[in-house]
């Protein structure tokens, strides 16, 4: 809860007081925005304000010293008559609001100025993450050594060469993931932290960490030109420092001396193998760009953004047909558009599947390669016996890869093993803590293991930390359905709704949570809509069960349960464990479904 710190009367969070030139430097960032472009009022009204409260000055914080010293009125204004001060305020919090909804929504800082006060608040996003699933996470010891590696800033002139910058920077956190006992935060959390250059103090009390990459980067002409500096984050002192200016193929060796030069400085300890990827080889440079490009659309985890990153990586093995990452990539981009039901699984899977085992055929020890081969093996083969020793493996070649861990937890979830699936979750987010979706795994877990309160606090805290996640939206919902609060489980699910139009498994829990507050002729609705959608969309059949479920057709809820199952969709994988379908589980034809999945004794 922000409180007025009595020395500089600027609202902050009580535990986390945010360090001067960090508020400084989202100022900054905050202004030279989009959004403020073309508001030059406004850019001085948060300036002033930001300004004079960093230097403790409340008392110019007044309605009638901002009207002269901002908006030029004479020393006789009286607010009373002009109202232009209360006029630009509810402009620049309308505008603020924009910014963080928009370019800002990654932000760390929030700086917002709340109704009634010219004093504006400063407030750490993360930082106010208290959930007692998080307060579980691993805390770093004095003794753990640990690194961010911020985004490289891209100083190539052309405009979309940041595929590039952002590709380097996180292949070098990927290569530094492989050495033992050394925690690296994860390029999502990372991603999120652009900008961030001169604040190493805040990144060291966000993230817990000890040391701090940062760097440039520069492609011209054939040749890439890359600075870097390690820094302690407590101190900010600088470690170590280089400079490279190599031809574009020799990006690898680049990366290679840096790790190697981040292993020397903080005395780490290499495995015998070093920084060697398995049996293949390093791709060339036309494939390498692909790849990266590839990634680059991965991440977005659009439709758009994932049908594009396989046109990418197929590009790059075109190119390169000896390529395992990229295969791999194919593999989990086909895997993610299933999971998230914009492809039907049944076209989506036999591709993922062959890229995959494509990719151990080059290298046996790639272990993206493997972790794909492990998310195929659990959501789409039910193959959870071979599906178990993938995992491991990936783990224990790269025990810093997060998504190893976070996909880990759908295999032992639809065992059962709950305690397992929440360690390997809380391990993701100690690993990547600014990851939306391993965020929501965490929450997940809890809903899994009937904690509501604790999903629910993790999901409220989710909707404030980015409120255009639409996934935060639909899990809010579903806990608060399963809590019985119906009128804020159908809000939430419309939410959801409204930023994901696609998304047939929100549709299908507010049409359930429609029935189930006796809002019968709005659920059939809702029936209707996802029975016209299935004429040109893949829905998945257990959309229908959900529905009926909660209408409490139970025949026809267990009819379409057996199709699920037949087809092997996602949703079946979660009849043994997710609380939604408990009204089924004593219904013997559910509990053959169970057995045939051997997912019952």
């Amino acid at each position: 809860m922000a409180k007025q710190n009595s020395r500089s009367s600027v609202g902050v969070v009580e535990e986390h007081p945010l360090p001067t030139e960090g508020i400084r430097a989202q100022l900054e960032r905050i202004l030279s925005s989009a959004v403020f472009s073309r508001s030059g009022r406004l850019v001085r009204f948060l300036r002033f304000s930001v300004e004079q409260a960093l230097a403790g000055n409340r008392d110019c914080l007044k309605e009638q010293t901002i009207g002269i010293q901002v908006f030029d009125r004479k020393s006789d204004y009286d607010p009373r008559i002009d109202p232009i001060v209360r006029v630009e305020a509810r402009r620049l919090r309308s505008k603020l609001k924009t910014y963080y909804l928009s370019g800002g929504r990654g932000d760390h800082v929030v700086i917002g100025l709340p109704k009634g006060t010219y004093v504006p608040f400063f407030r750490s996003r993360t930082e106010r993450i208290k959930t007692s699933s998080l307060a579980d996470v691993p805390q770093t010891a004095g003794t753990e050594k640990s690194i961010a590696v911020l985004p490289f800033a891209n100083l190539t002139p052309e405009a979309d060469d940041d595929y590039f910058s952002d590709g380097l920077t996180e292949e070098l956190i990927h290569r530094l993931t492989r050495i033992p006992d050394f925690r690296v935060v994860a390029w999502e959390t990372m991603s999120r932290l652009r900008g961030r250059e001169q604040d190493p103090e805040g990144i060291r009390r966000e993230l817990k960490v000890g040391s701090i990459l940062r760097g440039s980067v520069r492609r011209t002409n054939g040749r890439v030109r890359v600075t870097a500096q390690l820094v302690d984050a407590q101190s900010g002192a600088y470690l170590w420092s280089e400079a490279y200016d190599r031809e574009l193929q020799d990006v690898f060796a680049i990366q290679e001396e840096m790790a190697r030069a981040i292993v020397s400085t903080l005395q780490l300890t290499l495995r015998a193998s070093g920084f060697r990827h398995g049996a293949g080889k390093q791709p060339g440079p036309q494939c390498h760009m692909l790849c990266l490009q590839g990634r680059f659309h991965a991440n977005k985890r659009t439709r758009d953004g994932l049908l594009k990153s396989v046109t990418c990586f197929e590009q790059a093995i075109a190119a390169e047909e000896t390529c395992a990452v990229a295969y791999a990539g194919v593999a989990d981009a086909y895997s993610l558009l299933a999971d998230n039901s914009f492809l039907d699984p049944s076209e989506a899977a036999p591709k993922a599947r062959a890229a995959a085992e494509t990719a151990l055929s080059i290298d046996p020890d790639c272990a993206e390669a493997i972790v794909s081969l492990a998310f195929i093996r659990t959501v789409f083969d039910w193959a959870w016996a071979d599906a178990e020793p993938l995992f491991r493996r990936a783990i224990e070649l790269n025990p810093g890869y997060a998504r190893a861990h976070h996909w880990f937890i759908d295999l032992l979830s639809v065992l059962g093993r709950l305690d397992e699936a929440l360690a390997e979750a809380l391990i993701a987010h100690h690993l990547d803590p600014l990851s939306q979706i391993i965020w929501e795994g965490c929450g997940w877990m809890h809903m899994l293991r009937r904690e509501y309160p604790s999903a629910l606090n993790t999901y409220q805290q989710l909707v404030e930390f980015d409120p255009t996640f639409y996934k935060a939206h639909s899990s809010l919902g579903r806990v608060l359905s399963l809590m019985g609060r119906y009128p804020e489980a159908i809000a939430a699910f419309e939410k959801a709704h409204s930023l994901a139009p696609d998304a047939t498994s929100v549709l299908a829990a507010l049409g359930q949570t429609f029935a189930l507050a006796g809002r019968t002729d709005e659920a059939l609705r809702i029936l209707e809509q996802l029975q016209r959608l299935s004429h040109t969309h893949w829905v998945p059949v257990a959309s229908f069960a959900i529905v009926h479920l909660g209408l409490g057709d139970w025949e026809k809820a267990l009819g379409y349960c057996e199709t699920a199952f037949e087809k092997r969709e996602q949703a079946a994988t979660g009849f043994g464990v997710h609380p939604m379908w408990e009204p089924l589980r004593r219904e013997p034809r559910f509990q053959a479904l169970l057995r045939h999945a051997h997912l019952l004794p």
